[in-house]
């Protein structure tokens, strides 16, 4: 949820600006790196809360209508739930606390269309790599593919959104069920350096019995300084296998 909320908020920002920029490989590339740290807390079907706190490290390669990615997150988790490939299932066992390494998550996207008078539209593939120590992950692959798209219907207003599919894998104590993901979303420039908007999030059933998820996450962009960029958003929940509430920020290097 907290990847989904952060990379539409880059989308929307970001890769129309790299998608307008011709690139000839291999003397310029587009690439940027940030860290941060994102926080949420729900009881996910549960009887207690599990609270989930990531610091992660995130690169991007922009290299004209191809994007490499690769994110890798040191978490603290306190509570019976599992952390399971980016969402939670809520337990009733005891309050646990456990931190370290999470998953390695790499992807790649490709630009069939840049932005012009029909919407861009990306295709993207993203792996889960299963590098996360005991109690912070699964230890098998998931995989996801969507499309993304967005418009600028004026220099200041974007809408944007993604559809796809993530293919979760059991693992001996939780029986993880597959399903589509979407996206949904608004960008508004207040000023050449900042931006508002807002990224509602859906994500079918995940685990039996505790239904789909529906988030609502609003943000806002600074650049602060040339090359240097800050993002910080508010994610709340709408329903039982949401996130009660969540919160995040990022700063940007990009080049």
């Amino acid at each position: 949820m907290k990847r989904t909320v952060f990379l539409a908020a880059l989308l929307a920002t970001t890769a129309g600006a790299y998608a307008q920029s011709p690139i000839n490989w291999p003397q310029d590339i587009n690439w940027q790196i940030d860290t941060g740290f994102d926080y949420s807390s729900g009881k996910y079907g549960g009887t207690e809360a599990t609270d989930v706190l990531s610091v992660p490290v995130d690169l991007r390669l922009q290299m004209d209508r191809f994007r490499l990615e690769a994110t890798m997150s040191y978490l603290d988790v306190k509570g019976p739930g599992v952390v399971a490939g980016g969402v939670v299932v809520g337990g009733t066992g005891p309050v646990t606390t456990r931190s370290g390494l999470g998953d390695l998550n790499v992807g790649a996207a490709f630009l069939l269309n840049k932005d012009g008078d029909a919407p861009a539209i990306e295709l993207e593939g993203i792996v889960k790599v299963p590098t996360a120590g005991s109690g912070l992950g699964t230890g098998q692959y998931d995989y996801l593919a969507q499309v993304n798209l967005y418009h600028s219907f004026t220099p200041r207003f974007m809408l944007f959104g993604s559809a796809g599919y993530q293919w979760l894998t059991s693992f001996p104590t939780v029986a993880l069920e597959s399903g589509l993901i979407a996206t949904g979303g608004a960008n508004f420039k207040t000023s050449d350096d900042t931006s508002i908007g807002f990224t509602a999030s859906y994500h079918q059933q995940y685990y039996a019995g505790l239904g789909d998820v529906y988030a609502l996450s609003p943000y806002v962009l600074w650049n602060v300084v040339p090359n240097w960029r800050v993002t910080a958003y508010g994610t709340f929940g709408l329903s039982k296998a949401s996130p009660d509430y969540g919160a995040g920020l990022r700063l940007i290097f990009y080049r």
